[in-house]
């Protein structure tokens, strides 16, 4: 039974691609390679760049807060024989909170490298629309698709060289913000 429901889930897509296919042989349709645009343009590069590095410095003060943390741990360790109960018990409290104040500056860095990406690649993002659109009506296609969301296409219908060469002379570096 699972075998033949995928077996018509397969032909209805060989169906579609090439319905798909028989309608883009008018010239109707483009098709864009979205992960070749991210992979190869300036502007993408540049934002993958500037992230890593931002990156690479927080590891190095979060590596060197946890170096810190570590060593404060065997001090307060080595005062366990020494601290009544209670003493020790509130070193343990202060220093679990340090470890807690360490997590969260960590979710936050890394919150804060996701969203000064998202907000860098929509500035992109933005402009890749626009080379699209005048792309589109400048051939008369009427819809451009992924390459990702097809089987088969004719090479005549990928845009995504034309998309790359425009867009790396429209933008090639992009401010990425940082919190």
């Amino acid at each position: 039974m699972q075998k033949n429901t995928n077996f018509k889930k397969l032909l209805g897509l060989v169906a579609l691609s090439l319905f798909i296919s028989q309608t883009a042989l008018a010239s109707d349709i483009g098709v864009l390679d979205l992960e070749q645009i991210i992979k190869d343009s300036k502007a993408m590069r540049d934002i993958q760049t500037k992230v890593n590095k931002k990156q690479d410095d927080y590891q190095k003060e979060i590596t060197k807060k946890q170096n810190d943390l570590e060593a404060e741990q065997k001090v307060i360790e080595g005062k366990k024989n020494v601290l009544s109960k209670e003493g020790f018990e509130k070193e343990i409290q202060k220093f679990e909170k340090k470890v807690d104040d360490l997590k969260n500056y960590v979710d936050r860095k890394q919150n804060s490298l996701k969203k000064a990406s998202i907000e860098s690649m929509s500035k992109v993002n933005e402009i890749v629309k626009e080379i699209v659109d005048d792309i589109a009506k400048d051939r008369g296609f009427k819809i451009i698709v992924s390459a990702s969301q097809t089987i088969y296409f004719n090479d005549t219908l990928d845009v995504t060289e034309e998309v790359l060469t425009k867009l790396d002379k429209k933008i090639t570096k992009v401010d990425v913000k940082f919190e």
